[in-house]
């Protein structure tokens, strides 16, 4: 695990595929930031801001509690739960940034290490168009290192897209090592057949200001075609006569932990 850099820039492919009850696939471009976050401070730079407006911004009220506060102690707060905050050296977030100041990040990810740098635990911060958000934390029941090869199952419990019900389960794979970062989702519905595949492809690089500009000129206005996007598949989805599912009231908890 090549994690002694602070910060990556990592262009990325994201997939996505619907198998049932018809298929719809779209693949889209984009990238992402991964940084440590006990060194959120140092996240910074000509075309980079934390906390205030720039080319490209960072904003602790994205993430979290969404008011801004401390984003290691909230981490840290939800490892305690499982005891693994001690096994914990270090966090790294891996999400989008802000571009002119909007984001919408439908899901971002918290790898977090151990002493000798494996990957102990993994949260996918999970946010939907309709400004709700969840957790899912992916951990071994015995707190041994995630495996490369190695799937988690965890519940469905959270609204994401108005074509598939709040039922089913997800299926979780992450890797992260000296070349990519790259992360796997199934849903599989109530009957335990797969509906929707995606993955998140990740390359890792050296986060400097040419890399960011360049990317903004590469993809202009990501995080604003991300939502296009979404809306866009909607729209194709309609289109091909699936099912419009309207939204249930959300679960109390806000996070839900893999199956042990």
């Amino acid at each position: 695990m090549a994690i002694e850099k602070s910060a990556f820039f990592c262009p990325a492919i994201v997939m996505h595929k619907r198998l049932r009850p018809r298929i719809n696939q779209f693949v889209y471009r984009v990238f992402y930031l991964c940084f440590d976050i006990a060194k959120i401070d140092t996240l910074k730079s000509k075309f980079l801001s934390l906390n205030r407006f720039n080319l490209f911004s960072f904003y602790n009220r994205d993430h979290g509690k969404r008011d801004g506060s401390n984003l290691e102690a909230w981490i840290r707060q939800i490892l305690v739960a499982k005891n693994l905050n001690d096994k914990v050296e270090k966090i790294y977030l891996m999400s989008y940034p802000r571009v002119l100041g909007y984001v919408f990040s439908p899901v971002s990810f918290w790898f977090c290490f151990d002493s000798q740098k494996r990957p102990i635990a993994v949260l996918s911060e999970v946010n939907n168009t309709f400004g709700e958000h969840h957790d899912y934390l992916i951990f071994n029941p015995d707190h041994s290192p995630l495996q490369e090869n190695q799937w988690f199952k965890a519940s469905k419990e959270f609204h994401v897209s108005p074509f598939f019900k709040v039922s089913g389960s997800y299926k979780f794979r992450f890797v992260f090592n000296e070349k990519k970062i790259a992360v796997w989702i199934d849903y599989l519905g109530a009957d335990n057949e797969k509906d929707l595949l995606t993955s998140v492809i990740c390359g890792k690089e050296e986060l400097t200001d040419s890399k960011l500009l360049s990317a903004f000129f590469a993809i202009p206005l990501m995080t604003i075609k991300v939502v296009a996007l979404i809306h866009w598949q909607a729209v194709k989805i309609v289109a091909k006569k699936i099912k419009y599912i309207p939204k249930p009231a959300p679960k109390a908890h806000k996070i839900t932990f893999n199956h042990e």
